[in-house]
């Protein structure tokens, strides 16, 4: 393998674009989503709009982000974007991010951005999402790079060398800024750890120390925070089905169901919060010898960050409340926030036992899916408390 070659990995070149655009034309399917966020334009008007764009870059700032926009304001209650003051306008950053959403974590973040006057990334995304031709050319022009994930062990040794030369030849070469979730696959649970592979994949594509190639990337521990997840019913149903049989198997076209709900379902505010580039934190471990403790310290220090940087809505902290039978919190909502969130709850736990053929007689299967979606929704609380208690010992 050519670890230099990035033909089938990389977002389409200009020279790419135009037969990419007429191949999406010819599916209906293009038109039904296009028409989801413009209704009032005819489908001449769409083709005419897809048709006008001549690099990624014009397709994330004349499609993609003002579709994401108008997701934003009809599926939430406001975007909101902390500590924007921790980047600067021409500089290529790798935005470290936690993972709850399987398109909009990136693509809000772009939204934010270029509202901002800044560059936008380019986006790491699976193969597992590459389901059909019109997925991939969506995402290769909307300025994504292929996370090739589904491969024998050796090839995928290979792979992550390649996409590690790929990241850090974007960042340090071509001065663009990247998008990467800290770990495979969403966060189900909503404890965000970061995953030490990762790091030693950025890493790999260099021959500096651990601390010195990693400070050339410019990364930025980044938090996206949802009020309301509309995955979590599934992201439940997984966690049983993994207690329960020790394995879930996805159906087919279970990711791009999880996609689509994720974009069009409701969300409650949601914040993006941008922690300080890492080269502080990669100081703190140069003393550390042993190379697998090193990375492993570095994990912890961008989870404390990010659990701090994490913005807490009324939901997680009645979330806590209900889960531990508690009222610490009763500061942070009002009475009529825990009634809602409370008949929420209710509502998503008869959805789940109706979709699994249980008698809602069974209070036992009822009582686990309640509880694992308080403890999705509790643990940004218990994140955010340790995080805290840490760094009090730390200055003590």
């Amino acid at each position: 393998m050519d670890l230099r070659n990035f033909d089938d990995l990389r977002p389409y070149k200009e020279d790419e674009i135009p037969a990419a655009i007429e191949r999406l034309l010819k599916k209906e399917q293009t038109f039904r989503m296009m028409h989801f966020v413009y209704p009032d334009l005819e489908q001449e008007e769409i083709a005419e709009m897809l048709r006008s764009v001549k690099t990624t870059e014009d397709f994330q700032i004349e499609v993609s982000a003002p579709a994401f926009k108008v997701i934003a304001q009809t599926t939430t209650n406001g975007l909101t974007f902390s500590n924007m003051d921790s980047i600067e306008k021409g500089v290529p950053y790798l935005f470290l991010s936690n993972h709850r959403d399987i398109i909009l974590d990136s693509a809000l973040l772009n939204v934010s951005l270029l509202e901002k006057g800044f560059e936008t990334t380019q986006i790491a995304i699976g193969d597992n999402l590459l389901k059909n031709e019109i997925i991939e050319d969506i995402v290769r022009l909307n300025k994504s790079f292929i996370v090739h994930r589904n491969a024998a062990p050796k090839e995928l040794l290979m792979l992550s060398r390649r996409l590690s030369n790929y990241i850090r030849k974007t960042i340090t070469e071509d001065q663009t800024s990247v998008w990467i979730a800290h770990k495979e696959g969403r966060s189900k649970d909503g404890d965000d750890r970061t995953a030490s592979g990762l790091l030693k994949m950025l890493h790999s594509s260099s021959e500096e120390s651990f601390e010195d190639s990693l400070a050339a990337l410019n990364i930025v521990p980044t938090v996206v925070s949802y009020e309301y997840d509309p995955c979590d019913i599934f992201k439940a149903n997984e966690l049983l089905m993994i207690k329960e049989h020790g394995e879930y198997l996805k159906e087919d076209g279970e990711d791009y169901r999880s996609a689509l709900k994720g974009i069009t379902g409701h969300k409650g505010r949601v914040n993006i919060a941008l922690g300080n580039v890492l080269n502080r934190r990669l100081e703190q471990i140069k003393t550390i010898e042993n190379k697998n403790e090193k990375v492993r310290a570095l994990s912890q220090l961008i989870d404390q960050e990010m659990h701090q940087l994490y913005r807490l809505w009324p939901t997680n902290y009645i979330a806590y409340d209900l889960l531990y039978g508690d009222n610490k919190f009763t500061h942070e909502y009002s009475r009529i926030q825990r009634i809602t969130f409370s008949n929420y709850l209710r509502g998503r736990v008869l959805k789940l036992a109706l979709a699994k053929k249980k008698l809602l007689k069974n209070e036992g299967f009822s009582k686990q899916v309640r509880e694992v979606l308080l403890r999705m929704y509790a643990n940004p609380v218990i994140n955010k408390l340790h995080a805290k208690q840490e760094q009090t010992e730390k200055q003590h």
